[in-house]
C-alpha cells in the first residue's frame, strides 16, 4: 500500500512551523502546504528551499492573518485592519448557510484574486512552484471553484482532484468528519475536546480499512501549540496530537511491519 501522510498549515506560526519540521525530520510526514501571508511564513519558506525530503504545496488560507494582496480589492474577505475574517465568524454568519449566501461572502473575483496572490507570493519566497494546491479550513463553492482554476492554469494538481482520480482511501470515509454540506462541518473548537484526541489512535482503528486499499491518506494539522497560534485560531491543541502521531515509534512500526510506502504528491504526478 502507498501511504500518503499530509500535515497542513506550514509556517502559520513559529510552533506549528518547528512541529511540522520535526514531523517530517523524525516521523512518517512527506507532504505540508504552506501558509503564504503570515509572519512565520519567511522561516518555513527558507526550509523548502534548502530541502527536499518532503513535497511541499500551498494551504490556500483566507480566514485567518493578513491578506496578500490589497485589502481594498477584497473588501468581502477581510476587516477593516486587512485581517481575514476568521471561521469562526463565518460559521455563524446566517448567509454561510445557503450557496447563495456563501456566493455572496466569498465572490469568485476576491477569493481567485488572493489566492492567485498567496501562489505568486510562494514562488517568490521558495524560487519554485508548490508540489500541489490545498484548501484550508472551510471548503464551499467560489473558493473551490478558483483553486481548480488555478490548478488547471499552473498544472499544479488540486490535493482533492488528484485523491479522487487515485482512489485514495481515507479515515474521513468511515468516520465523515468531512460533510457536504459546507455549512455543517464537525470540526471540533472545544479545546478540551481537542487535547482529549488521540490521532494514533484513530488511525490504528481504521489501519485495516486504509490497508485495504492501493493508495491511502493520513492528514492532520501538526505541529507545536504557541502562545501566538492561541489568538489565531481554535484549532489549536489537537495540533500535538497530530504531531505525537507522525513522530510516534507506533506509527513507524506500522509503516515497517506492512511494507507501506510513504509517497508524496511529486509521486503521483511523474506516473
Amino acid at each position: 500500500m502507498k501511504l500518503l501522510v499530509q500535515g497542513d498549515d506550514f509556517g502559520f506560526t513559529k510552533g506549528v512551523t518547528l512541529g511540522i519540521i520535526d514531523a517530517i525530520e523524525h516521523g512518517i510526514l512527506r507532504n505540508t502546504g504552506l501558509f503564504a501571508n503570515m509572519p512565520s511564513t519567511i522561516e518555513a519558506a527558507a526550509y523548502i528551499r534548502n530541502n527536499d525530503r518532503a513535497c511541499f504545496g500551498i494551504d490556500f488560507n483566507i480566514v485567518s492573518g493578513p491578506s496578500v494582496s490589497d485589502p481594498s480589492t477584497i473588501p468581502h474577505l477581510v476587516d477593516e485592519n486587512g485581517q481575514f475574517i476568521r471561521s469562526g465568524a463565518r460559521l455563524k454568519d446566517p448567509r454561510f448557510a445557503s450557496v447563495e449566501g456563501r456566493l455572496e461572502m466569498f465572490p469568485y473575483d476576491e477569493v481567485y484574486g488572493e489566492i492567485k496572490a498567496q501562489y505568486d507570493r510562494f514562488i517568490l519566497l521558495t524560487g519554485k512552484q508548490p508540489g500541489y494546491l490545498h484548501g484550508h479550513s472551510l471548503n464551499h463553492e467560489n473558493y473551490e471553484k478558483a483553486i481548480r482554476d488555478l490548478s488547471k492554469q499552473t498544472g499544479v494538481p488540486y490535493s482533492k482532484d488528484i485523491q479522487k482520480e487515485y482512489g485514495f482511501r481515507s479515515m474521513m470515509d468511515v468516520v465523515q468528519l468531512m460533510p457536504k454540506d459546507p455549512s455543517k462541518t464537525k470540526k471540533s473548537f472545544d479545546p478540551t475536546a481537542q487535547l482529549s484526541k488521540d490521532t494514533e489512535a484513530i488511525v490504528m482503528e481504521h489501519a485495516q480499512y486504509l490497508l485495504g486499499g492501493e493508495y491511502a491518506i493520513i492528514g492532520g494539522h501538526p505541529g507545536f501549540v504557541d502562545n501566538e497560534l492561541m489568538g489565531l485560531t481554535t484549532l489549536s491543541l489537537e495540533r500535538i496530537k497530530d504531531h505525537a502521531m507522525c513522530v510516534s515509534q507506533t506509527m513507524k512500526q506500522w509503516v515497517k511491519d506492512n511494507h507501506i510506502e510513504l509517497i508524496t504528491y511529486d509521486d503521483l504526478m511523474e506516473k
